[in-house]
């Protein structure tokens, strides 16, 4: 499994809101450590499997599509949901 080098010039990619999802495929280098205690920002540690669908979905639309709004967030959520439940 390769490894993912989190600095100081790609730290902000792996920020969700005011949390950076920390897997055992990642390498913080202390730099970067300082940064995060600076702006405030909580390590979460997870495995890849641990994830939840929501989790997931929530990384896709604040990393990809930058959307920050939780009430977006929570909206597309709740279709997402409805539509796994309805069969889709």
């Amino acid at each position: 499994m390769k490894k993912k080098l989190i600095t100081l010039e790609n730290v902000e990619e792996f920020i969700v809101g005011d949390e950076l999802n920390m897997s055992k495929d990642m390498i913080l280098l202390p730099k970067v450590n300082d940064y995060l205690k600076n702006k405030g920002v909580k390590i979460r540690y997870v495995s890849d499997s641990c994830k939840s669908l929501e989790e997931r979905i929530k990384l896709i639309l604040t990393k990809d599509f930058n959307i920050s709004d939780e009430r977006v967030i929570g909206e597309v959520l709740k279709k997402v949901k409805g539509g796994i439940n309805n069969g889709y």
